[in-house]
C-alpha cells in the first residue's frame, strides 16, 4: 500500500516553497503595479515608447507566469532565483 502524500518530505518542502513564493508574488504584482502606472503615465505624457520600463513589466510579467506555474503544480522547475530571470523575447530588445 503506497503511503500517503503528507508523509512524503518532498511533498512538505515544496509547501514551504510554495509559501514563501506566494509572498513573493503579492511584491511582484505590486511592482507589477506600479510599473503599469509608469508606463501608462510616460505613454500618456509622451510620443515616445519606455522601452526599459516596457521590458522590465514583461519581464515582471514572465516571473508572475513562472510562479503560477509552480504554485499550481503545471512544474516542479522553481521560478527565479532557482532559474535564471526572465528574458523578454528577442523580438522586443533593441
Amino acid at each position: 500500500m503506497a503511503k500517503p502524500g503528507y508523509t512524503d518530505q518532498s511533498f512538505w518542502f515544496r509547501l514551504v516553497f510554495m509559501l514563501v513564493y506566494w509572498v513573493v508574488l503579492n511584491v511582484a504584482v505590486t511592482v507589477f503595479g506600479i510599473l503599469l502606472i509608469l508606463v501608462s503615465l510616460v505613454k500618456l505624457g509622451s510620443k515616445y515608447e519606455p522601452i526599459v520600463l516596457l521590458s522590465w513589466l514583461s519581464r515582471v510579467t514572465s516571473f508572475i507566469l513562472q510562479i503560477f506555474q509552480f504554485m499550481s503544480f503545471e512544474t516542479e522547475e522553481k521560478p527565479f532565483p532557482f532559474q535564471p530571470w526572465p528574458q523578454v523575447k528577442s523580438d522586443e530588445q533593441d
